[in-house]
C-alpha cells in the first residue's frame, strides 16, 4: 500500500532547501567561479548525444544534493517506473502519459487497459511511411494526374506547433523538390498567404484533428476545401488531396476524406508531445520514413537515458530540479530560450507551450 506524502512544502526535504536558498540568495556567479576553478568541467553532462553546461547556474554541489534529496524523497524514481508500466498518472483525465510508446522499438511491451499498445504504434507508423513513400516518389497522385510537390499541415497546438519546429530544426534533410507549410491561425489571411502561389492540382491537405471538430482547424479545413474545388471543378478532388490524423472516422467522411487515407492517434498522448505520432505526417513526407525512424531512435535513447540514469547524472531531472529551484525559491518567473541555430528558429513558440501546458491549462 503507498505511502501518502505530506504536502511538498512541509516535508523535511523542502525545509531544507528553504534554509539553503538563505545562505544562497545573494551569492554572485562570478564568487562559484573563482571559489571553484573546476566548476566550468565538474558541472557538465555529456549524454545521448545531448551536452548539458549547468555549471551557470546559482547552485553549489550542497544545492544539488538538497535537490536530488527532494526528488527523491517525493518518489520520483516510482513515478517514472509508472509513467514508463503505463500507470494512469494523469490522475484529472485519468490516463497513462505514453508518449513514449511512440517511440518504443518493435518487440517491446506496454500494456494499458490489459492491451500492448505498441503494435497499434508500428501499426500506425508503418501506414504511414507506406504513404509518405507514395507521396514522396510521385506514386500518389492529385485529382487532375499531377504529382503532389505541396504539403500543408493543418492544425493548432501540438498539432502544428510540435511539426511545425521539427520540419524546421530537420529541413536541411528534406526533400527539397517538395514546399512543406503550417496553417493554424484562424485569421484567413495565413492561409492566402500560405496558398497565393501553390498549384491546388499539386497540393496535398493534412488536416490533424483527433476529434475533426476542433473550430481553428476545421474552420481553415473549409477553406482549403473551398479553394481546392474552386481550383479543380469537382468535389471528388477532396478525396485525392486531403488526408487526415483523427479518430472521428464519421466527421472525416462527411468532409470527404477517404477514410483508408485517415491516420489514428491516441488519448494517452498529450498534443504538444504528439508529433512523433501521426501528427508528424507532414514531417515524415518531408524527411522521409527512414530519417523519421532515426530521429524516433533518438527519442527512445533520451526516454532510456531518463529512465535509467541516476538522478545526478540525469539531465531532464538536473533541469526539472533547477526549474524548481528557480521558480520556488528565487521567483522566477520567466526562462530564455535563445536558439542560435537557424533552423531552430521554431523550438521557443514549442517549448513554450510543451511547458506551460504542463502546468495545466488553468496557470496563466
Amino acid at each position: 500500500m503507498a505511502v501518502e506524502l505530506a504536502p511538498l512544502t512541509q516535508r523535511p526535504a523542502w525545509q531544507a532547501l528553504e534554509s539553503h536558498y538563505q545562505k544562497m540568495r545573494d551569492v554572485h556567479l562570478r564568487t562559484l567561479f573563482d571559489d571553484d576553478a573546476n566548476r566550468g568541467e565538474r558541472m557538465a553532462l555529456d549524454a545521448v548525444g545531448i551536452y548539458l553546461d549547468y555549471s551557470k547556474n546559482r547552485v553549489t554541489n550542497e544545492t544539488l544534493q538538497l535537490l536530488q534529496n527532494l526528488a527523491t524523497s517525493s518518489n520520483l524514481r516510482d513515478r517514472i517506473d509508472a509513467m514508463f508500466r503505463g500507470d494512469k498518472i494523469n490522475t484529472t483525465e485519468k490516463r497513462a502519459v505514453l508518449h513514449i510508446a511512440l517511440r518504443a522499438p518493435k518487440g517491446e511491451s506496454i500494456i494499458v487497459d490489459g492491451e500492448d499498445v505498441v503494435p497499434q504504434v508500428h501499426a500506425v507508423l508503418d501506414k504511414m511511411a507506406n504513404f509518405s513513400n507514395r507521396v514522396r516518389s510521385g506514386e500518389w497522385k492529385g485529382y487532375t494526374g499531377k504529382r503532389i510537390r505541396n504539403i500543408i499541415n493543418i492544425g493548432i497546438g501540438g498539432s502544428d506547433l510540435g511539426p511545425h519546429m521539427a520540419y524546421n530544426a530537420l529541413k536541411y534533410y528534406s526533400d527539397r523538390n517538395l514546399t512543406v507549410r503550417f496553417v493554424s491561425n484562424i485569421d484567413g489571411n495565413e492561409f492566402v498567404e500560405c496558398t497565393r502561389d501553390l498549384d491546388p492540382a499539386e497540393t496535398l491537405f493534412i488536416v490533424s484533428s483527433k476529434t475533426f471538430t476542433t473550430l481553428e482547424t476545421l474552420t481553415n479545413a473549409h477553406s482549403a476545401r473551398d479553394w481546392l474545388v474552386s481550383a479543380l471543378g469537382s468535389e471528388d478532388a477532396v478525396a485525392k488531396h486531403f488526408v487526415a490524423v483523427s479518430t472521428n472516422a464519421a466527421e472525416v467522411k462527411k468532409f470527404g476524406i477517404d477514410t483508408a487515407n485517415m491516420f489514428e492517434f491516441w488519448d494517452w498522448v498529450g498534443g504538444r508531445y504528439s508529433y512523433d505520432s501521426a501528427i508528424g505526417l507532414s514531417l515524415m513526407i518531408a524527411i522521409g520514413p527512414e530519417q523519421f525512424y532515426e530521429m524516433l531512435a533518438g527519442f527512445h535513447e533520451m526516454d532510456e537515458h531518463f529512465r535509467t540514469a541516476p538522478f545526478e547524472q540525469n539531465l531532464p531531472v538536473l533541469l526539472g530540479l533547477l526549474g524548481i529551484w528557480y521558480n520556488d525559491f528565487f521567483g522566477a518567473e520567466t526562462v530564455a530560450v535563445l536558439p542560435y541555430d537557424y533552423y531552430l528558429d521554431q523550438l521557443t513558440p514549442y517549448l513554450q507551450q510543451l511547458d506551460m501546458e504542463s502546468d495545466g491549462k488553468h496557470v496563466d
